[in-house]
């Protein structure tokens, strides 16, 4: 769909756009801590989910970077949650997609029935 036709969708829906400045979405503060960059990223949501709104990796896990290093988000809200290193795949236990609520993540121990 080119710009102009998506300008005319929106005139005909009572929106006049053509001519019209775009408020652009200011960027957030460069993060301070792989804390701040995940807090930069999530929204806590009904039913205790935590909503990842940051980037998704090419196997569909919710990733995050800071000062040049990538961690998945899960791997990130599972330690802090723990206070442990997961062992295996942290995965979302809660049937929300992409839920990175330290509480709700699962590393291989636990769901082998193991101890946190």
């Amino acid at each position: 769909m080119t710009s102009e036709e998506i300008a005319d969708a929106l005139d005909s829906a009572g929106e006049h756009t053509r001519g019209a400045l775009v408020p652009v979405r200011a960027r957030p503060s460069p993060a301070t801590s792989w804390e701040d960059a995940f807090a930069q990223r999530t929204v806590a949501v009904e039913g205790g989910h935590v909503h990842w709104s940051g980037a998704i990796g090419n196997r569909g896990t919710p990733v995050v970077a800071w000062r040049s290093q990538v961690e998945t988000a899960y791997r990130l809200a599972f330690r802090w949650h723990h206070g442990r290193e997961p062992e295996g795949n942290v995965r979302p236990t809660c049937g929300y997609p992409c839920c990175v609520a330290g509480g709700h993540l699962a590393d291989r121990r636990l769901r082998e029935g193991g101890a946190a």
